[in-house]
């Protein structure tokens, strides 16, 4: 259950919260802090009385309490703001889709003794990647957001990084000389494990500075406009270094990770096509992978290009699935034919809740006509877990570690 308390959030108790999840954020799991506002709450104290007001701010507290995950923190200030930690996050668009679910909850009034009310959130958002951060400069962000997204009439804003933004320029001249790699792992069939598939990831080694994690550098390519610029580099190198591989073993795919942005472009399909033709690939030699953040910044229409990547041949799935903050709605409108499961539910595969939750995934993957594809697999216990589960396929270190194509093509990966 998400960690909730009505006291005052200030100064220490905030900080307290606050603290140890700091300690734990890296850029691989960053943080979140959110700062929530109700700019409506005076108006309903004004025309309602303060115990109606009250009333409905407790209502708000149940509703985003439903809507957070297990180690979550939900603080309520005495002015009626509230603060949101989220940790072990996998990026800014994780976050992002957190803040969005949140403001989107209330967009049904709360029924406060037959009165439907609307408090109008405002929602600020910082993310913490340095464990060296003070808890109230974290805090501070937020806030300052919050301002931000007041000022500019907006319902939720990002808390400004110049850090941050100095590297997203340096990403934009690394994408522009094409200082970026490509390392590629295998996907296998379970129990055989036959290599069937290979996931390439991006990397960036950073001439000063040294590497700068996928988590980080690929959100900051979104909020800096190079979704679309990362999107065509990665698709055309993935396909031009696997074209010789798949030359030699033509049942097998490579898997390619599409942003939430790199929807918004509306040539995304005639240029996944275009770059298969170019380098004389077949359609299902190409795996499409779409998180469920992706998905849900826009079903309607990134649901729409999906299906007509499905239509041309291209392999889909849905990646890092059940990480939270979405429902499973979105997945009737998907055609994708595999879900990988997010490679906490195999982490913590002993744990017979989280292997129950592993085995229920799995299941109704298969009920809705999907293959399950277990991330994650380190070591003999996790693929027990996993083999236990029913999933069919499976990557991780226990098979092979992320290698350059070359690498592959010197060496085929012996499971």
């Amino acid at each position: 259950m998400p960690n909730s308390s009505s006291e005052p959030a200030h100064g220490d108790r905030l900080a307290a919260a606050t603290a140890p999840l700091l300690a734990a954020a890296s850029a691989t799991a960053p943080l979140a802090c959110a700062h929530l506002h109700f700019r409506h709450r005076l108006a309903v104290a004004a025309a309602h009385g303060q115990a109606v007001a009250d009333a409905a701010l407790d209502e708000a507290e149940r509703r985003i309490a439903g809507l957070l995950r297990p180690g979550d923190h939900l603080l309520r200030s005495a002015q009626g703001d509230f603060f949101l930690l989220l940790p072990r996050l996998l990026g800014l668009g994780h976050a992002e889709l957190a803040v969005q679910r949140i403001v989107r909850e209330f967009d049904a009034p709360l029924d406060i003794e037959g009165r439907l009310l609307f408090l109008g959130p405002t929602l600020g958002l910082a993310l913490a990647t340095d464990p060296a951060e003070a808890p109230e400069a974290l805090q501070r962000r937020a806030s300052s957001a919050v301002l931000e997204a007041l000022r500019a009439g907006l319902p939720h804003a990002l808390a400004q990084d110049l850090a941050h933004a100095a590297i997203a320029a340096e990403l934009r001249e690394a994408l522009a000389r094409n200082a970026l790699e490509l390392v590629y792992q295998p996907i296998v069939t379970l129990p055989e494990r036959q290599v069937v598939g290979y996931e390439a990831l991006a990397r960036w080694r950073r001439p000063e500075g040294g590497s700068v994690a996928p988590s980080v550098f690929i959100p900051m390519a979104e909020d800096a406009g190079l979704a679309a610029e990362l999107t065509r580099w990665t698709l055309q190198v993935a396909l031009r270094e696997f074209a010789p591989l798949h030359a030699r073993q033509p049942d097998s795919y490579c898997a390619v990770n599409l942003s939430a942005r790199a929807f918004e472009d509306p040539a995304l399909c005639e240029q996944v096509l275009s770059a298969l033709a170019i380098w004389g690939l077949p359609p299902e030699a190409l795996m499409v992978e779409v998180t469920e953040t992706a998905v849900l910044h826009d079903v309607g229409r990134n649901a729409g290009a999906l299906a007509r990547l499905a239509a041309a041949g291209v392999r889909l799935a849905i990646d890092d699935f059940g990480q939270g903050y979405s429902s499973l709605g979105y997945l009737r409108h998907l055609p994708a034919a595999v879900l990988k499961i997010d490679q906490g539910f195999v982490a913590d595969a002993a744990t017979p809740r989280t292997r129950a939750l592993l085995e229920a995934i799995t299941r109704m993957a298969h009920r809705l006509g999907m293959r399950a594809v277990a991330e994650g697999v380190e070591d003999e216990a996790r693929l027990g877990a996993v083999l236990e589960a029913g999933c069919d396929f499976a990557q991780g270190f226990l098979f092979a570690r992320p290698a350059p194509l070359g690498y592959w093509l010197e060496t085929p990966p012996q499971a």
